[in-house]
């Protein structure tokens, strides 16, 4: 339980809080984006406390929309889903470099940071489209069209990277984007919902190791 002072707007914000959470539209959305009840109800666990938690939780407009991209990276975070992680790290490194000589932190970001993050993000960007051949052949073969499926792991990948670097969730991985790109092996009419949920959580697999492959971790410290 979190102690709440009735005497200002907090208390009133976390019973909206908690309503959000369990607006059945809300509820429809996160099963929606994460296309698994379980992990459905994990993210929204997840985006709940890490709002309830929010000392100026009071002064947020607009709750609700609020909560909604919270709720979306949270689902990023319980997939495992190596670009949410990016953004963070990403943001981290751009942050401890504006203490470097010449940087005014009360300042916007001073030109050293922002050329070392931009030759960072390029390097990548580089890297991926460098090596895709090399790339798309670590991926693995599954189905009956390994060429196609290697093609969107790559797409995807190549999305959840640039989506990063600007700081922003991607939905290069979520269910409804492999759908769209290979109905055949993400939509089979034949296959059960345990199988499908199975090849929704290999492709997130294969577009994170293909994004291991990419970015080294101490490029990230």
């Amino acid at each position: 339980m979190y102690s709440i002072d009735p005497a200002d707007g907090l208390a009133d914000a976390h019973q909206q809080l908690a309503a959000i959470r369990e607006d059945p539209r809300i509820k429809g959305f996160a099963l929606q984006r994460a296309g698994h009840p379980d992990l459905a109800d994990d993210a929204l666990q997840s985006a709940y406390y890490a709002m309830a938690r929010l000392e100026n939780l009071e002064q947020i407009e607009n709750l609700r929309a609020y909560f909604c991209k919270v709720l979306i990276r949270a689902m990023h975070r319980e997939r495992g889903q190596l670009g949410a992680a990016l953004v963070d790290d990403f943001a981290r490194v751009a942050e401890s470099r504006q203490g470097a000589v010449g940087c005014d932190p009360a300042s916007s970001p001073c030109v050293e940071t922002a050329v070392c993050t931009s030759l960072q993000a390029k390097s990548w960007l580089e890297r991926i489209a460098d090596n895709r051949d090399c790339l798309l052949a670590t991926i693995p073969a599954r189905f009956d069209d390994p060429h196609r499926y290697r093609g969107v792991i790559y797409a995807a990948a190549d999305q959840v990277l640039r989506d990063s670097i600007n700081a922003e969730p991607s939905d290069a991985d979520t269910n409804e984007a492999f759908r769209a790109a290979y109905p055949e092996y993400f939509d089979q009419s034949a296959a059960s919902p345990n199988t499908l949920h199975q090849r929704f959580r290999r492709a997130r697999k294969d577009v994170k190791a293909l994004l291991q492959a990419v970015i080294r971790r101490d490029e990230l410290t």
